[in-house]
């Protein structure tokens, strides 16, 4: 039974972003195979490592691309939306909780043993996360003073697994950025599954995160930007992986510094206003506003 024109060209409409998300799934699952090749104790490891790291980065560029593909198409469907986040939850849950785990097998088993528990802890915030992804309100949020410009709630999954992948990409460098056989794995022993114990919770959070990209196109976000900007291309000059660990872990570590640094500074104004006996007069910090 042939489709009727307008039908067929809704599908063909569809195809392209569910396409992408599919590659999303798809390199997420490389990810795993090859974190699962990487063998204690051989020299070949790292490697695979690595190449789970970077089948992760794959994963969030198909991320982006469907999501720009449905809105430039206007392909966007209720299946493609629960399509992306049955992916997400493989390339951004399952596959960076492995990932972790093959990674702190390396050093000991007593590494490993307590990796796996952070790894399904990880696993299961991941997926906490994008549910609660999936039933917040599409509608706008009126916009709160000192609130994030198109922000999300809690560290976006792509984000969190750019986080652990992270370890896998400067894993096998050394201090001047060059590609080693046994990295610096001791190096970043005591950081590893702290760093993305923390990850995991940040998915989890309260706290706004802005979206870089919708940031990015607005006129006032862009000035803000460019020297960020100008440091990551600095950086990517010396050392692509480094700088990639460098902006993931920014941008996690941004909100709850941010959330910090704002309640310290309202603590500050209280305090003021106490001392001052609630004077008329604005203090410093109020006139800050």
């Amino acid at each position: 039974m042939a489709l009727a024109p307008g039908k067929l060209q809704q599908a063909l409409r569809m195809a392209l972003p569910n396409a992408l998300t599919l590659g999303n799934a798809a390199c997420g699952f490389a990810a795993i195979i090859f974190a699962s090749k990487a063998e204690p104790g051989e020299s070949a490891a790292v490697q695979y490592l690595a190449y789970a790291g970077w089948c992760l980065f794959a994963s969030m560029v198909f991320d982006l691309l469907d999501g720009f593909a449905a809105r430039l198409v206007d392909g966007g469907s209720e299946f493609g939306c629960q399509l992306d986040s049955l992916c997400d939850a493989i390339s951004f849950g399952v596959a960076p909780g492995f990932l972790l785990y093959a990674q702190a097998k390396q050093w000991t088993v007593n590494a490993g043993q307590v990796a796996s528990l952070v790894a399904v802890l990880y696993m299961l915030c991941a997926v906490v996360r994008l549910a609660r992804f999936n039933v917040a309100p599409s509608a706008p949020v009126e916009k709160k003073p000192g609130a994030v410009g198109h922000s999300f709630t809690g560290l976006p999954s792509p984000a969190a697994a750019g986080c652990v992948a992270a370890f896998a990409w400067i894993g096998h460098l050394n201090l001047m950025g060059s590609y080693v056989d046994l990295g610096g794995f001791q190096d970043l022993q005591p950081w590893m599954l702290p760093g993305c114990l923390v990850a995991a919770l940040l998915m989890v959070s309260p706290f706004p995160y802005g979206h870089l990209a919708k940031d990015f196109l607005r006129k006032g976000s862009r000035q803000r930007l460019i020297l960020p900007g100008i440091f990551f291309v600095g950086l990517a000059i010396y050392s692509i992986p480094l700088a990639l660990a460098v902006v993931f872990w920014a941008y996690a570590l941004t909100a709850p510094f941010r959330a910090l640094f704002l309640r310290l500074r309202r603590a500050l104004r209280v305090t003021s206003g106490d001392l001052t006996g609630g004077n008329d007069t604005p203090s410093r910090w109020r006139r800050d506003r």
